[in-house]
């Protein structure tokens, strides 16, 4: 029989019962200030904490949006109650026993159909879990869930439950408890065939999933054997909407507030795996995609969420599906990255939790990741995928909804690729519909990196000829791979050290702005370079020498000798290492062939494996 209304004692006596701090730090991270405590509004999006909680008084207001009231009024509005439903929540919560008076002629109607469907699903878990741990008929789920690591304490904590493998075990018990046919249905429990209505779940380990309140909202049934879809979940109903909500948020709210952070993952085994291992602050999506609602539910209990999803395509896609809404809400989103092949259950089940929280202090910020993935998908070395590579990375990074240290995410892609930062630069402004054409970027960007070395090397020295009698010695050739930049150097370097005069230690005059280096490289610079010049056998060297004797592109010439030979050994040790790598790469080449050939030569190999880890130990050491 329904109730009638509370008594108003009663109301008053839960008012003062309840903790207002206490009730909303479920929904809200509250930080102390003063007497008062101060979080972000649960009403509203904001970046900036506007939303007051006064103990004393147990009231709270936003000076942002202007929502206000006491703690019956926070949960009729955070959670679309009615007051009496909203007293009765915080009676349960409280362990208080509310009396009623009198039964209006509405309180006599039926229930609200929300209330029945929420006992329906409350009824069918504790049937799933009774069938699970009492009795013969569960054996097999518990011999499964064994297997998987989960023991009892979790079984019993998370609710879990068995569907035995008959078509309406759940229906005909339904009916037999008074629950009608068309709750059963509604809350997705069964399916309506020709025969009459049957049981959804199957033979299947049950998740049972809550809402913040610790209602029963919904299931999750897996397949212990091959059948198919190995997870089964319930429909979206009115009172379960899954891009609304996130499997055991209930159980991990608190931990979430305490610990300053969430773990995100994809699977029920997961969140239950981590919760034994003491990392009891991990929540997972619910069958969809990373969604809007999921991070507006975590922003308003913490400002960092970790994405601790497979290390397999779909986990990583699932991770980038982060930046879709990056910016959106106030949260540090970060990647914590897994061994490939594992996922979160298999990784703490193999290192232990303080070998997950380890990595969770090494987890990397989303857009880092996703910058690194782009461009890791591509070959720096090929031209076309270089490109493309860039391409992708900078639309990423122009994409962002708000501020970020673009300039360090530039920066990155132009290492990568070998190239200017101006040029990437130009495709960013580009990208973000700032900037003129991209075409003589992308050129840029189209050149090798190895070239790009040589050639800058060349073009400084060509600028500022009077280095060239410091660097004869140390310049070997054999660091250039292009056959014209490589005739240019020896044609600069063969050149008569007596044409440079006074230049050579950087005095005389001559050309340039007052004060460079420019300056001080005389005419027996501008004379040595000529010569050089009408040395090339080769036209097309000549076209490139003259090229880069015009292109004063970067303020060449106004650079002083100092930051020129700091340019200058920046490039060379860029040669040097390219040199290696070029060495490292035709030795391991070598290598793997003999190690594939029907008869090893053992002790060829032993030779090569040292000839390379001598040559990365030089190649660590140029810088």
């Amino acid at each position: 029989m329904a109730r009638g209304r509370i008594r108003d004692e009663d109301i008053e006596r839960l008012r003062e019962q309840v903790d207002i701090v206490e009730v909303i730090s479920d929904y809200v991270q509250l930080k102390k200030a003063g007497r008062l405590f101060k979080g972000l509004c649960p009403f509203h999006d904001e970046k900036t904490p506007s939303f007051m909680v006064d103990p004393a008084k147990q009231l709270y207001h936003c000076f942002g949006c202007g929502e206000g009231g006491n703690v019956f009024t926070f949960l009729r509005k955070k959670e679309g109650l009615e007051f009496r439903e909203a007293a009765e929540r915080l009676a349960s919560r409280a362990g208080f026993t509310l009396r009623y008076q009198g039964v209006s002629r509405e309180a006599a109607g039926a229930e609200s159909r929300r209330t029945r469907l929420y006992r329906v699903n409350q009824w069918a878990a504790d049937a799933y879990h009774r069938v699970l741990t009492e009795g013969e008929t569960g054996r097999n789920a518990r011999e499964y869930l064994a297997s998987r690591g989960i023991g009892e304490e979790a079984v019993r904590q998370f609710r879990l439950g068995y569907a035995p493998a008959r078509w309406d075990f759940l229906y005909r018990q339904a009916l037999r408890s008074g629950f009608e046919a068309a709750d059963f249905l509604a809350v997705g429990l069964g399916l309506q065939g020709e025969k009459g209505t049957y049981d959804r779940f199957r033979d299947r380990v049950i998740f049972p999933i809550h809402d913040l309140q610790d209602r029963v909202i919904a299931f999750g049934g897996r397949a212990m054997g091959q059948a198919q879809p190995k997870y089964l979940n319930s429909p979206e109903t009115a009172i379960y909407v899954k891009s609304r909500h996130l499997y055991a948020l209930n159980l991990a709210r608190r931990e979430i507030v305490s610990r300053g952070y969430a773990v995100l993952v994809e699977g029920y085994t997961d969140v239950i795996c981590l919760w034994q291992a003491g990392v009891r602050n991990a929540v997972a999506t619910l069958g969809t995609a990373l969604g809007e609602e999921h991070l507006r539910l975590l922003s308003r209990l913490t400002q960092k969420v970790i994405l601790a999803f497979d290390a397999d395509r779909a986990g990583i896609g699932a991770s980038e599906r982060g930046l879709d809404f990056y910016g959106d809400f106030d949260l540090d989103l970060r990647v914590m990255l897994l061994s490939e092949g594992m996922d979160p259950a298999d990784f703490v089940a193999a290192e232990g939790p303080q070998g997950f929280l380890e990595r969770v202090e090494q987890s990397v910020p989303l857009v880092d990741f996703c910058v690194e993935k782009a461009l890791r998908e591509h070959d720096p070395a090929d031209t076309n995928s270089r490109l493309r590579g860039v391409r992708r990375a900078v639309h990423l990074v122009a994409g962002l909804g708000r501020d970020i240290d673009h300039e360090r995410y530039v920066k990155e892609i132009a290492d990568w690729a070998g190239s200017s930062y101006q040029a990437v630069y130009e495709l960013y402004d580009r990208a973000r519909g700032r900037g003129p054409g991209v075409a003589a970027a992308e050129r840029s960007i189209a050149v090798p990196p190895q070239l790009r070395a040589e050639r800058e090397l060349l073009r400084l020295l060509l600028h500022h000829p009077y280095m060239i009698n410091r660097v004869r010695d140390g310049l070997d050739p054999a660091l250039f791979e292009d056959v014209d930049s490589r005739n240019i150097l020896q044609a600069l370097l063969e050149a008569p050290a007596d044409l440079q005069g006074d230049a050579a230690d950087g005095r005389g005059s001559g050309g340039g702005a007052p004060g460079s280096a420019a300056e001080s490289s005389g005419r027996g610079g501008e004379s040595l370079v000529s010569l050089a010049v009408d040395t090339l056998q080769s036209e097309r060297a000549r076209n490139v020498a003259t090229a880069l004797i015009f292109d004063e592109s970067g303020n060449l010439d106004n650079m002083g000798a100092d930051e020129a030979f700091a340019m200058y050994n920046d490039l060379l040790a860029s040669l040097k290492e390219f040199y290696f790598e070029r060495q490292i790469r035709r030795l391991k080449k070598e290598l793997e062939t003999l190690s594939s050939a029907p008869h090893r030569d053992h002790e060829r190999e032993q030779e090569l494996s040292e000839e390379i880890y001598a040559l990365e130990r030089l190649k660590r050491q140029v810088r």
